[in-house]
């Protein structure tokens, strides 16, 4: 006789709601709560490795949106855009970023109402070693899965996006 399979709060969880919630299918129950639960560990990770290299979330979030733009480079509201941000939330964030010589800002030249942020050699250098740094504490997170189970649950994983994009693209 084999030992039951191993339990993780996840699975004790469901155990203890299903009473209450029979209409709950508890597979479906399982997948979201796991991807929530490690969406939140992730970003804990990532959290950490920003901040040895000096970054909160927010600053992360906007060096990487500098770092894949075209010349390393967007407008002010184009970037609150990208990061949902209000403009005074975006001007504070730039504001430190600028401080610490992480991000430069001028005017644009078709139009001066416009604010311009570029990413110094400083902010790139900065970010590089942070996604670097949150890529090995990721690739660590999986570790316990081989290279044919991440292959998979990533294309599982692609599967449900799709769908669900598609949806959010026939809403618009």
């Amino acid at each position: 006789m084999s030992a039951p399979p191993p339990t993780d709060s996840i699975d004790l969880f469901i155990e203890q709601s299903l009473a209450l919630f029979p209409g709950v299918d508890p597979e479906t129950e399982g997948v979201i709560d796991r991807i929530h639960k490690i969406s939140k560990h992730a970003k804990r990770l990532n959290e950490k490795a920003s901040k040895a290299f000096g970054l909160n979330a927010g600053e992360y979030a906007t060096l990487l949106k500098l770092r894949v733009a075209t010349d390393h480079q967007l407008s002010a509201g184009d970037l609150a855009e990208l990061l949902d941000l209000s403009t005074g939330a975006m001007t504070n964030r730039l504001d430190g970023l600028e401080e610490r010589g992480f991000v430069t800002r001028h005017r644009g030249t078709e139009d001066r109402r416009s604010v311009l942020v570029r990413m110094t050699d400083e902010g790139s250098h900065a970010i590089t070693a942070a996604v670097e740094a949150a890529g090995k504490e990721e690739t660590a997170l999986l570790s316990v899965l081989s290279d044919d189970e991440r292959r998979e649950l990533n294309g599982m994983l692609r599967r449900l996006m799709i769908s669900f994009e598609g949806d959010a693209d026939e809403d618009q």
